[in-house]
C-alpha cells in the first residue's frame, strides 16, 4: 500500500487518501459497532423509559429517532457492520469462483469454454438488482435470520458478480495463454496445473484490486437495493440502510428528513470511498497512464560501459558537422535545419534528457540518414520537429523549415493550431508500422483524400482523382479499384506504399521516414527503397531517414548522422563514413553488422548422428465458416545433424516459424512426421511428450516476451530442472548459477527479475534455460531480431562458443540472411509454405539455384556504398515485380 501511495501524486493521491479514510472510517465502525453505538439498533427504549417516534435529532439521539421509535445513529452504525460483513463475502466468494472459472475456461477453450461463456454471458444478460432478487427469493424464502440473512444476501450479490470476476479473466487468460513465456513452460513439459498457477495466474490478476473495489460499491447498491423493496435480511435480524430508507420514505414528505437523510448518506459516503480506490488504483496500475522513470536501463548501461571504454582505448578527433552539399559536392541551401534541438521528459524519477542539443541540416533532393541504436534519440528528434510528443516533453532549440520565396518558418514552440497546416504539407512523415499508421476502419482513398482536403479547397471528385493518381505514382496496381480497398485487403508493402502515397500527397519538401522498412520483407523493403528514391529525383523532395539498419544507409544516404544517447558523435558524407569511420562509436557499430558474403561462416558436418528428421511434413489450420483451411507447411522434409547448425530462412508467412513449432509439439502436424534423437514427436499429446522434452530447447525471438515477468531469473531458468528431474532446491541453484556463468551472466542476477536486465541479458537467460537440460537438438526462432546490432553480435558470439562446446543440433530460423551467413553449415529456403531450396551454405547463398533464393540475396542491402551500387546495378529484373 505505501508503494501505491508513493506511485501516486497530485489530484490522484487526494482521491486515494480521501477513499483510503470513508473506507477505513466504516471499517472502523463496523468492526467496534458495539462499543461505538449508544444503543442496540433494534432497541427502542432504555429500561421503562421510550426513546419516542421520529423525534429529531438531540443531546440523547444525535440523528434522531426513526418511525419505529430506534436510535438513528445506531442503526447507521451497525448497518456499516451488516455492509461490510456482506460486501466481503460477496467480493470474497466473487473471486473464490470466478477467477478459477475464468483461468479453465480460458485455458482449456473448446467445448468446456463455449458452454461456461454462453451460462455467464446468461446470468450477465439479466439486470442485476433482478437477479439478486430472484437468489435471494429462492435462498432465504423471504425471511431469515442474522447469518443466513446475510449468507443469502452475499450469495445474491456473489451470483451478479461471478459473471464479471470470469470474463475479466477469461479475455486475460485467452491473451496470456499464447505468450511465449508459456511456450517455453510447454517446451519443458510444464504440466497444466503449473502452467495455470505459475505463469498465467500471477500474470491476469494484477486488474483484480481495481474490480474488487468497484464491484464493492456496486454490491453496497445492490444490498441497499434489496432491502429497499424488501428482499433483503430480515429488519429484527440486523440493520440495514435500504430498509432504513424505505421505512423513511414517507417522512420525507411530512418534513421529518432525519430518519432518510443519515442511512442516505453512508450509503453515498461508503460507494464514494469504493469508487475513488477504485479509479485511484486504475490509474496508477495502469503503465500507460504514468511516465517511465529516469533510471538507465541495463542495456544502456552495457553500451555505455563499451562506448566509454572505447572512447578511452582512442582518442577520437573532435567530429564537426560538414556542410551541406549536394552529391556532386557543390553548396545548397538547407531546406530544414535543425540548431541546438534538446528534448527533456518529466518522469516519475525526475527528468529524462532524451535529446542533448542536436544540429544538422537536410537541403533539397538530398537524403539525411540518422542512425543509432534503440534510446539515441533518433525518432524523438524527428517527432519534436512536428509537435508530436506528448506532454510530458520539453523541447528547446530549433527546427527551421526554409521555403524559395517564403523566408524561414520556425517550428518548434509553436502551438499546434500552427503546425497542423505544416503537417502533411510542408514536412510529412512516413511511419515504421504501416499496419498501424492507417485507420482500419475507412479505405485508403479516404484517407489519402482526407489528407488532400486539409492542405487544399478541392472537391470531392477532384480529390478521388488524386488519389487514384498518387496511388498510381507509387506502384500499387490495379489503383482505379483499390482506391477503394481497405488496410486489411493490402499486402504490408502495398500499405506502406498507401502510407508513402499519404506523405506526398500535397508535394512536402521534407519527409520524415522513421524506420520506413523495419516492418516488411527484405524483398518489399528494397523496392520500398527504390519507390522513395525514385520519388526523390522527380519530386525533388528532401527526406530523413530515420534507421538501425546500415544496409539501407548504405543504400539510400547521401549523408549520415550518427547518434549516441542523445548526442550527434559523427556526421559524414556516405561513402566516407562507411570507408573511414572517425568515432570510436561508428566503429562498434560498423564492425558489428554482419556482411552477406563476407562472413567466414562454417563448414557442411558430416559424419554425425541425425538428432532432427522432418519427414514431408504438413501443417494447416482450419478456415473461417465455410473457408477451406489454410496450409501453412507444405511437405517439408529436412535433417539437421549433431553439431550442425541448419538456417532456415524465408519472408513473412513462408512457415519458417510453424515448422520450428512442429519440431518441439507446440503444433500438431496434419501430416508427416518430426523424428528426434530416434523417437518419433509426432501425434503425441502433452503426457505422452513429456518424458523427451529434455531433448530439445527453444529460444523465442523476443527476449522480453519470453520471460515470465513474476519469474525470477532463478526460477525462469530453473524451471526445467523442477519439471523434469527430482533435484532438491539447493543442487537446482547450484545449477542456476553455473548456467549463468556459461551465457557470461554474474551470479546475483539470479535474484533478478526480467524487466531489470537489458533486452542482450534477457536472451542469453533464455540460451541458459533452452541448455539448462543438455539437449540434443535447439530450435533458435529469431532469436536477435529483436536486439540493437552491437548486443545482437555478443550474443550471435556467445551462441556459436556454446555450440562449439556442447554440440547440439540447432534449427535455426532468420529473415536476416546475413546472420545465417556467419552461423550456419546448411541453408533451406522457404516459400509460400514449401522448401524451395537447401544445401551447403556456401552453394545456397553464393551461387543459388533457384530464382526466389536469388530474389532474396539479391534484395538484401549489404552495408557498403560501393557493394550495394553494384548489387542494385546487378540485380536488374529480379524485384520489379514485388509489391
Amino acid at each position: 500500500m505505501l508503494a501505491t501511495l508513493r506511485s501516486s501524486r497530485g489530484l490522484q493521491r487526494f482521491m486515494l487518501l480521501l477513499g483510503l479514510g470513508l473506507i477505513v472510517a466504516f471499517l472502523l465502525l463496523a468492526i467496534f459497532a458495539p462499543w461505538i453505538a449508544p444503543y442496540d439498533f433494534n432497541a427502542d427504549r432504555v429500561g421503562d423509559e421510550v426513546f419516542g417516534r421520529q423525534q429529531p435529532p438531540s443531546a440523547d439521539h444525535w440523528f434522531g429517532t426513526t418511525v419505529g421509535g430506534t436510535d438513528v445513529l445506531s442503526r447507521v452504525v451497525y448497518g456499516a457492520r451488516t455492509a461490510v460483513i456482506v460486501i466481503v463475502l460477496a467480493v470474497v466468494l466473487s473471486g473464490i469462483f470466478g477467477v478459477p472459472l475464468g483461468l479453465v475456461s480460458g485455458y482449456l477453450g473448446g467445448g468446456v469454454d463455449r458452454v461456461l461463456v454462453l451460462v455467464m454471458d446468461a446470468l450477465y444478460s439479466f439486470p442485476s438488482l433482478l437477479l439478486a432478487i430472484v437468489v435471494a427469493i429462492v435462498l432465504s424464502g423471504g425471511t431469515s435470520g442474522a447469518i443466513s440473512g446475510i449468507m443469502a444476501a452475499a450469495i445474491s450479490i456473489t451470483v451478479v458478480f461471478i459473471p464479471q470476476y470470469f470474463r475479466l479473466i477469461r479475455n486475460a487468460t485467452v491473451a496470456v495463454k499464447v505468450e511465449p513465456y508459456v511456450d517455453a513452460a510447454r517446451v519443458v513439459g510444464a504440466r497444466t496445473p503449473r502452467i495455470l498457477i505459475k505463469h498465467i495466474f500471477s500474470n491476469v490478476t494484477s486488474s483484480l484490486p481495481v474490480i474488487a473495489t468497484l464491484n464493492a460499491s456496486e454490491a453496497i447498491l445492490t444490498l441497499a437495493g434489496l432491502g429497499f423493496l424488501g428482499f433483503g435480511i430480515e429488519p429484527s435480524a440486523a440493520a440495514e440502510w435500504g430498509y432504513d430508507l424505505n421505512k423513511a420514505l414517507p417522512d420525507a414528505s411530512s418534513g421529518i428528513w432525519w430518519t432518510g437523510v443519515f442511512p442516505g448518506t453512508a450509503i453515498v459516503l461508503i460507494v464514494l470511498g469504493s469508487t475513488l480506490i477504485g479509479e485511484s488504483l486504475n490509474d496508477i496500475l495502469n503503465p500507460l497512464l504514468r511516465t517511465r522513470a529516469g533510471t538507465t536501463t541495463a542495456d544502456e548501461k552495457e553500451i555505455e560501459s563499451e562506448f566509454a571504454e572505447l572512447v578511452e582505448s582512442e582518442s577520437a578527433t573532435e567530429v564537426t558537422a560538414a556542410p551541406v552539399e549536394s552529391v556532386d559536392g557543390e553548396r545548397r541551401v538547407a531546406t530544414l535545419s535543425l540548431r541546438d534541438l534538446q528534448v527533456d521528459f518529466s518522469t516519475d524519477a525526475g527528468t529524462v534528457h532524451a535529446v542533448n542539443g542536436i544540429s544538422f541540416d537536410v537541403a533539397p533532393g538530398e537524403v539525411v540518414a540518422v542512425v543509432g541504436e534503440s534510446g539515441s534519440g533518433k525518432s524523438v528528434s524527428s517527432r519534436a520537429m512536428l509537435g508530436l510528443l506528448p506532454p510530458t516533453a520539453t523541447v528547446t532549440g530549433s527546427a527551421t523549415l526554409r521555403r524559395e520565396g517564403l523566408g524561414d518558418n520556425e517550428l518548434i514552440g509553436r502551438p499546434t493550431s500552427e503546425l497542423r497546416p505544416i503537417r502533411g504539407d510542408q514536412v510529412s512523415m512516413v511511419f515504421q508500422e504501416p499496419s498501424t499508421a492507417l485507420n482500419p476502419v475507412y479505405s485508403v482513398g479516404w484517407q489519402i483524400i482526407e489528407g488532400l482536403r486539409a492542405h487544399s479547397d478541392i472537391n470531392k471528385n477532384s480529390a478521388r482523382a488524386r488519389a487514384i493518381e498518387l496511388l498510381d505514382l507509387v506502384g500499387i496496381p490495379d489503383p482505379e479499384h483499390r482506391v477503394d480497398y481497405y488496410p486489411h485487403q493490402l499486402s504490408g508493402g502495398q500499405k506502406q506504399r498507401v502510407v508513402i502515397a499519404m506523405a506526398i500527397s500535397s508535394d512536402p519538401d521534407v519527409i520524415i521516414a522513421d524506420e520506413p522498412t523495419t516492418a516488411l520483407d527484405v524483398t518489399v523493403q528494397a523496392a520500398i527503397l527504390e519507390l522513395l528514391l525514385e520519388l526523390r529525383e522527380r519530386l525533388g523532395t528532401a527526406i530523413i531517414l530515420i534507421t538501425h539498419n546500415m544496409g539501407v544507409v548504405a543504400d539510400m544516404a547521401d549523408r549520415v548522422v550518427v547518434m549516441y544517447r542523445g548526442t550527434i558523435v559523427e556526421e559524414a558524407p556516405s561513402r566516407q563514413l562507411f570507408a573511414e569511420p572517425r568515432h570510436p562509436y561508428t566503429k562498434l557499430l560498423l564492425d558489428a553488422v554482419p556482411h552477406l558474403g563476407r562472413e567466414n561462416g562454417p563448414q557442411p558436418v558430416e559424419d554425425t548422428d541425425v538428432v532432427l528428421s522432418v519427414d514431408d511434413l504438413v501443417v494447416e489450420f482450419a478456415g473461417r465458416l465455410g473457408q477451406p483451411s489454410f496450409r501453412a507447411v507444405d511437405h517439408v522434409s529436412l535433417e539437421v545433424r549433431r553439431g550442425e547448425v541448419l538456417g532456415l530462412v524465408g519472408e513473412s508467412g513462408s512457415g519458417k516459424t510453424t515448422v520450428g513449432r512442429a519440431t518441439v509439439g507446440l503444433q500438431q502436424p496434419t501430416s508427416g512426421s518430426v523424428t528426434v534423437s530416434g523417437t518419433t514427436i509426432s501425434g503425441l499429446n502433452d503426457a505422452q511428450l513429456r518424458p523427451h522434452r529434455s531433448r530439445f530447447g527453444f529460444v523465442f525471438q523476443d527476449p522480453a516476451s519470453s520471460l515470465n515477468p513474476r519469474m525470477s531469473i532463478s526460477d525462469c531458468i530453473g524451471e526445467p530442472f523442477h519439471v523434469q528431474t527430482k533435484m532438491k532446491d539447493r543442487e537446482i541453484d547450484a545449477k542456476v548459477r553455473e548456467l549463468l556463468q556459461s551465457v557470461e551472466l554474474p551470479d546475483e542476477y539470479a535474484s533478478r527479475f526480467p524487466h531489470e536486465l537489458s533486452g542482450g541479458q534477457r536472451q542469453r537467460v533464455s540460451l541458459a534455460r533452452a541448455l539448462a537440460l543438455e539437449p540434443d537438438l535447439l530450435i533458435a526462432d529469431e532469436p536477435t531480431s529483436a536486439l540493437d546490432v552491437s548486443v545482437q553480435a555478443r550474443v550471435l558470439e556467445l551462441f556459436t562458443e556454446l555450440q562449439h562446446r556442447l554440440h547440439f543440433a540447432c534449427l535455426f530460423i532468420s529473415h536476416d540472411l546475413a546472420v545465417v551467413d556467419s552461423l550456419a553449415n546448411r541453408v533451406a529456403v522457404m516459400q509460400n509454405g514449401k522448401l524451395v531450396e537447401i544445401g551447403p551454405r556456401e552453394q545456397v547463398l553464393g551461387s543459388p539455384r533457384e530464382e526466389y533464393t536469388q530474389r532474396l540475396i539479391a534484395a538484401v542491402p549489404v552495408p557498403d556504398p560501393e557493394e550495394q551500387r553494384r548489387r542494385r546495378e546487378a540485380r536488374g529484373h529480379l524485384l520489379t515485380d514485388v509489391s
